[in-house]
């Protein structure tokens, strides 16, 4: 896979963290960088187990030959997960979840463990689909540090100053950008097109 869809693939998965760390700011009295600091330590170690465990089991499997035509299924899988995912979080976006706003002093992660397991799981099946297409380890490394760190800090400021209100635009780009992402995926890999 290119650069730009992994790019791609990590911000669409990573704006469901953006969501629920937004509904967190939007509660907060007083963001504590410390606190920033450790949340966003927790998203991006999880997120990074869960890319590279999918990853590196899929990419023995490939390696071994046990199974067959290992890059075209990644692809295949890789666009069902994108789309799949697009439309849980084109649900989410529609289904305009009920919040119980209430200040607080603190950011709680615990909270938002199973919103972060969840992606998680789509991380996984992400790193398991990249694992049979021998994607750069080092650049998705880079690339989930980086926008796991941004997705925390930027969702947690954006629902600090503005509420969190805007939550449903980025269920809806990430959606977007996941279907761009499985759609160019299946256009050039799958079904070579372009």
């Amino acid at each position: 896979m290119s650069w730009i869809e992994n790019i791609l693939i990590i911000v669409g998965i990573s704006l469901d963290i953006f969501a629920a760390m937004e509904i967190e700011g939007a509660m907060l009295a007083d963001v504590k960088r410390k606190s920033l600091m450790i949340a966003s330590t927790i998203v991006t170690v999880l997120q990074l187990i869960f890319f590279f465990g999918g990853y590196f089991v899929c990419y023995e499997l490939e390696k071994h030959q046990i199974i067959q035509n290992a890059e075209e299924i990644g692809y295949i899988v890789a666009t069902v997960v994108f789309a799949l995912l697009g439309i849980r979080l084109i649900v989410k976006a529609i289904k305009r979840e009920f919040v119980q706003e209430k200040r607080r002093d603190d950011i709680r992660v615990r909270d938002y463990i199973k919103i972060i397991a969840i992606t998680s799981f789509y991380t996984l099946c992400a790193g398991c689909a990249c694992g049979f297409v021998g994607t750069s380890v080092a650049m998705m490394g880079l690339v989930i540090l980086v926008c796991s760190i941004l997705v925390v800090v930027s969702g947690i400021y954006t629902g600090y100053h503005f509420g969190f209100e805007s939550k449903t635009g980025a269920y809806a780009a990430g959606a977007l950008l996941l279907w761009v992402a499985g759609g160019e995926i299946l256009l050039r890999n799958v079904m070579h097109m372009i």
